[in-house]
């Protein structure tokens, strides 16, 4: 019987062409880097843990990426994409009213958060002060929060009567508000229930729509 076939990792690599090989060294790396950055933090980690633990050789770490500033980067745009996917998913359906769809939303977010505590830490707290590149990817990960706020929010907006304010900078401001409540709820160690937390939430995002509509 012939022995199986291994990669430089000892890895089997029969009938997986190079391509994807590359691709599975790739998502192990992605994965370790979650694990690691979520937890011992990014500036705990070095290349050499970051392999031990994908089981690869550097070289592959390399293969794949140029630093692990690189891979921090690609660690940051899986979470958070799969906040903006639970704040979509959470707010449901278009024909609801908005505060089935605002609360849907909250409650998918912070349970997200609440669910996969290495979420919140590479996301609030390890990404930043990393780099004007880092930097640069925050702000583009805060306008697509904005962005998948406005399409919530804008259908129930009615803004005519007071053109002077800017739907984005209001939305904006909620971010920043949903944010902080995050944060802070995060570095209290989850100690308020859920409920009380969306609902802190909902009470913020409910007062500035009060306030948009009594301005009319």
């Amino acid at each position: 019987m012939n022995a199986p076939e291994l990669d430089a990792d000892g890895r089997r690599y029969r009938g997986a062409a190079p391509g994807q090989r590359q691709r599975e060294r790739r998502t192990r790396l992605i994965e370790a880097g979650t694990e690691a950055f979520g937890t011992d933090g990014y500036r705990n980690t070095t290349v050499t843990t970051l392999c031990a633990a994908a089981g690869v050789g550097k070289r592959y770490f390399y293969e794949s990426f140029t630093d692990s500033e690189d891979l921090l980067l690609e660690v940051y745009r899986e979470v958070t994409a799969r906040m903006l996917e639970a704040i979509h998913l959470g707010s449901g359906a278009l024909d609801a009213d908005i505060d089935t769809r605002v609360r849907g939303a909250l409650t998918a977010y912070f349970q997200l958060i609440r669910d996969d505590p290495r979420v919140p830490r590479i996301a609030f707290f390890e990404i930043l002060g990393v780099s004007p590149t880092v930097d640069r990817a925050y702000q583009e990960v805060l306008d697509a929060l904005v962005d998948i706020c406005t399409v919530l929010l804008t259908p129930y907006l009615d803004l005519g009567d007071h053109p002077a304010v800017n739907t984005r900078m209001v939305i904006l401001g909620l971010v920043g508000a949903i944010l902080i409540i995050a944060q802070k709820w995060v570095l209290d160690d989850y100690r308020q229930p859920v409920g009380d937390v969306v609902d802190s939430g909902f009470l913020v995002v409910n007062a500035v729509l009060a306030q948009l509509a009594a301005a009319k």
